[in-house]
C-alpha cells in the first residue's frame, strides 16, 4: 500500500482568504515569501491554500470563472506560493468552495438555490453569501471547468472541497424537478419530521448531497491521479438538523475525514471520537480556529494556552490538528500569530511518534446523522443525546467511542453500546443492533422514534404521548441501584413529554411514568412554582429485558440528554452495569474534568490525560491514580516527556489482574507508556 502524505502529518493550517477585489487594497500586499515564512515559523506540515473562495473569486487565471482583480498582472500570485511550499517540503491542498459562489450566482441567477415561495434565493433577499444548486447542470458542468483548469496550472498533493450541504432547503426547477421524477409526486413544501413523506424528502437530500460529493471526487481522481479529495464534514456534527444532508454519505467520497468545529472541550472530545470512527485512513483531521472564538472577531487571537488544549485534546485522539486563520483584506499576516501556533506545536511535536494503535474503548455511543430529528417536537435528538452520553462517561472516566451509521458490523468490539434518541437508521442498522445483543452483546436505548427496532429488541409498543408536559420517572425496586437519590415518592422529572409504552413481551419494569397532580395548562395547580409528582401509573417508563444471549435496557427518557449530574450519574450507574463484571479497562481517579484517552498499539497502551476544565490560567490537577486492567505483567511504565522535560519512569503497582500507575500532578496534558510483558 502507498504511503499517502497525510499518514504522518499532524501540523496543518489554513488562511481564510473570502475576500472581495471591489477595492485596489485587497489582497495588493499579499506576498508568496511572508505566506511560506509563517509557516515554517509554525511548523506547519501542510498548508491548505485558497484557489478561489466564497466569493466565487479564482486566484488563478481561469477561463470559466472570474479571476480576483488583485490578480490582474501577477496571475501566478498563488502559484508562486503553491511550488514554494512543494519544494520546501510543505505539503500542499488545494481549497476549492462548492455550492457557496457568490460571483456565479450573480452571473448566472438560474443556478441560484431558491429557498421559499417566493422563488427568490438568500443572496437576492440581502444575504452576502450566494449559492448555487448542485442540482442545477450548468453549475455542475462549471465545477468540473473549474476543477479541470486547477488540475492543469497547480501541482497539488491533495484537494478541500467546502460546504458540502444544503443551507437551505432548495426549491429551485431542477430540485422540483428531480423529486417529481423520482418520486412520482410533487416535494413536500411544509417541514414536519413526523410525517414520512417529509423524513422521504430528507432522505431525498441525503442522497444528493452524498452523490454530488462523491461526482467532484472521482472527477478529482480523474484529474489528479493521486492526489487526495476531502470534503468539509463539520456540518454532521455542526448541524442541529438532518435537513444539512451532511452524512456519512458525504465522509464516503473522503480520503479522511475533517471538519471546522467551534464547541466547548467536551463537543470537540466528541467530534474527534466521531472523526476516528468514521474516517477511511488515520489520522482525522480537527480543524480549529485561532480566533477567540470564531473567526468573526478576526483582531481576537487565543492564548497559547488555550489553542494548546485543543492541539493537545485532538492529539489525545491520534488526530491531526488544523489551525485555521484569516488574511487581512490587504494580504498581510499577523507573524506574531505564527509564533505562537509554532510554539502551541512545539508541545505537541514530541508525542506524534506515538500516534498508533486503536483506541480503547468500553463503550460505543451510536450517534445517527441521520436522526437529527424528533417527531413528537420534544427537545431532543440522537445529536443532543449522543453529546450528552459521552460526556458523562468521560466525567465518569469509561473509556468511550462514537459510532456511526456506517458502523454495521462491529459492534461485537464494545462491551456496551448506548443509543440515545437514536432515529433515522436504516434497516441494516436495525439488523445490526438487533445481531448485536441476540450475540451477548449489552445495548441502553432511550426515546421513541424507532418503533420497530424496540418491538423488536423488547415486545413493546408505543401507544402514544403523554398530554402532561412535565413527566416523572418513578423507579421501582429493581430499578433502584441505577437513580440514586430518586425514588417512588421523589422521581426523576422531564420537562416534556414522554412516550407511553405497552409491553408486550418479558422484562423487568425499572421505572413506571409518574404524572404531576395537573397539567401545566390547567388553572389548578398543586404548587404555584412548580409540577410536582402526584398520580402513578402503571405505564412502563425504563425497561430491562433480555434477548438471545444479550440484554437490553430502554428509557422513555434520554436521561442522557439532562447535563445535572444526578442525571449523569444514572447513565454512568446503566453503563457499569452492562460493562458487567469484566470491568472498565482504563479509568482513573482524577476529577472529572480529566479525561483519559487511551490506545494499544501491539505490546504497548498509551494513556493520554487532558484537564477539559483548562482555560488560559492553567491549575495543576493533584496526583491520581490510573488503572489499567491487565493480566500482563509491565516492562515498564514511562511517563513521556513534553517540550520541557524528559522521559521518566512512572511508579506503578501490578496486582496480577491490572496496573495501578501513581500518576503526578498534571498541567493540562500528559501520556504515559506502559510496555507489557
Amino acid at each position: 500500500m502507498i504511503k499517502k502524505w497525510y499518514s504522518d502529518c499532524y501540523r496543518r493550517n489554513l488562511v481564510d482568504m473570502h475576500i472581495a477585489d471591489w477595492s485596489p487594497e485587497f489582497l495588493s500586499e499579499f506576498s508568496a515569501d511572508d505566506y511560506y515564512d509563517d509557516l515554517k515559523r509554525a511548523h506547519i506540515g501542510a498548508a491548505m491554500i485558497y484557489l478561489q473562495s466564497h466569493c466565487g473569486l479564482c486566484y488563478f487565471p481561469t477561463r470559466s470563472g472570474r479571476m480576483h482583480a488583485a490578480l490582474r498582472g501577477r496571475e501566478d500570485l498563488i502559484k508562486r506560493l503553491v511550488d514554494k511550499c512543494n519544494s520546501g517540503g510543505i505539503h500542499t491542498v488545494g481549497y476549492y468552495s462548492l455550492i457557496y459562489n457568490t460571483a456565479e450566482e450573480e452571473r448566472h441567477p438560474e443556478w441560484a438555490m431558491r429557498d421559499g415561495a417566493d422563488g427568490l434565493s438568500p443572496h437576492m433577499k440581502g444575504s452576502r453569501y450566494g449559492l448555487c444548486c448542485p442540482n442545477n447542470p450548468g453549475y455542475r458542468a462549471f465545477v468540473e471547468d473549474q476543477i479541470t483548469e486547477i488540475s492543469e496550472y497547480f501541482t497539488l498533493d491533495g484537494m478541500f472541497y467546502d460546504m458540502l450541504f444544503w443551507p437551505v432547503l432548495c426549491r429551485c426547477p431542477h430540485c422540483l424537478e428531480r423529486y417529481r421524477r423520482e418520486y412520482g409526486r410533487e416535494m413536500p413544501d411544509k417541514p414536519d419530521p413526523a410525517d414520512p413523506a417529509w423524513r422521504e424528502h430528507i432522505a431525498a437530500r441525503v442522497r444528493w448531497m452524498g452523490e454530488f460529493a462523491q461526482y467532484v471526487t472521482d472527477l478529482t481522481y480523474k484529474l489528479m491521479p493521486g492526489a487526495t479529495v476531502e470534503h468539509n464534514y463539520a456540518s454532521a456534527i455542526a448541524s442541529d438538523s438532518s435537513n444539512c444532508g451532511s452524512t456519512e454519505l458525504v465522509n464516503d467520497a473522503c480520503d479522511y475525514t475533517g471538519g471546522d468545529l467551534y464547541g466547548d472541550l467536551y463537543n470537540h472530545s466528541f467530534t474527534a471520537k466521531y472523526y476516528y470512527g468514521v474516517t477511511k485512513n488515520q489520522p482525522f483531521e480537527y480543524m480549529t480556529c485561532r480566533c477567540d472564538s470564531t473567526l468573526r472577531v478576526h483582531t481576537v487571537t487565543k492564548s497559547e494556552d488555550s489553542l494548546a488544549v485543543e492541539v493537545m485534546l485532538t492529539a489525545a485522539h491520534h488526530g491531526a490538528s488544523f489551525i485555521i486563520d484569516a488574511i487581512d483584506p490587504c494580504g498581510t499576516m499577523d507573524k506574531r500569530v505564527y509564533d505562537r501556533i509554532g510554539r502551541v506545536f512545539e508541545r505537541q511535536m514530541p508525542y506524534e511518534k506515538y500516534c498508533g494503535g486503536e483506541m480503547i474503548s468500553d463503550v460505543g455511543v451510536w450517534y445517527s446523522t441521520t436522526g437529527r430529528y424528533n417527531g413528537a417536537g420534544q427537545p431532543y435528538t440522537s445529536k443532543t443525546a449522543s453529546v450528552g452520553a459521552v460526556r458523562s462517561l468521560i466525567r465518569a472516566h469509561i473509556p468511550v467511542s462514537v459510532v456511526s451509521n456506517s458502523a454495521s458490523g462491529s459492534l461485537g468490539r464494545y462491551k456496551a453500546v448506548m443509543a440515545p434518541a437514536i432515529a433515522g437508521i436504516s434497516g441494516e442498522n436495525r439488523e445490526d443492533l438487533i445481531r448485536y445483543v441476540e450475540n451477548g452483546g449489552k445495548l441502553y436505548i432511550s426515546g421513541a422514534e424507532e418503533p420497530e427496532l424496540l418491538r423488536e429488541l423488547l415486545g413493546i409498543d408505543i401507544t402514544g404521548y403523554t398530554d402532561e408536559s412535565v413527566v416523572y420517572l418513578a423507579p421501582t425496586d429493581a430499578g433502584a441501584a441505577y437513580f440514586g437519590e430518586f425514588s417512588e415518592k421523589y422521581p426523576l422529572p422531564f420537562d416534556f413529554r414522554l412516550p407511553k409504552a405497552v409491553m408486550t413481551g418479558g422484562g423487568d419494569v425499572l421505572a413506571y411514568l409518574k404524572l404531576p397532580y395537573t397539567k401545566r395548562s390547567d388553572s389548578r395547580f398543586a404548587s404555584i412554582h412548580s409540577d410536582p409528582p402526584g398520580t402513578a401509573t402503571d405505564i412502563p417508563a425504563v425497561i430491562r429485558a433480555k434477548k438471545g444471549k444479550g440484554t437490553v435496557i430502554w428509557s422513555a427518557a434520554p436521561i442522557e440528554n439532562d447535563r445535572r449530574e444526578p442525571y449523569c450519574r444514572i447513565i454512568t450507574a446503566i453503563a457499569e452495569y452492562l460493562i458487567g463484571p469484566g470491568g472498565i479497562t482504563v479509568t482513573c481517579d482524577a476529577p472529572r474534568q480529566v479525561e483519559l484517552v487511551s490506545f494499544r498499539d501491539g505490546g504497548r497502551v498509551y494513556i493520554s490525560a487532558v484537564d477539559l476544565m483548562c482555560t488560559d490560567e492553567l491549575i495543576p490537577i493533584r496526583e491520581f491514580d490510573i488503572r489499567l486492567r491487565s493480566d500482563k505483567a509491565p516492562v515498564s511504565v514511562t511517563r513521556i516527556g513534553g517540550r520541557d522535560r524528559e522521559d521518566s519512569p512512572a511508579e506503578y503497582i501490578w496486582d496480577g489482574s491490572g496496573i495501578t500507575i501513581k500518576a503526578g500532578s498534571m498541567t493540562m496534558f500528559d501520556m504515559y507508556r506502559i510496555e507489557l510483558a
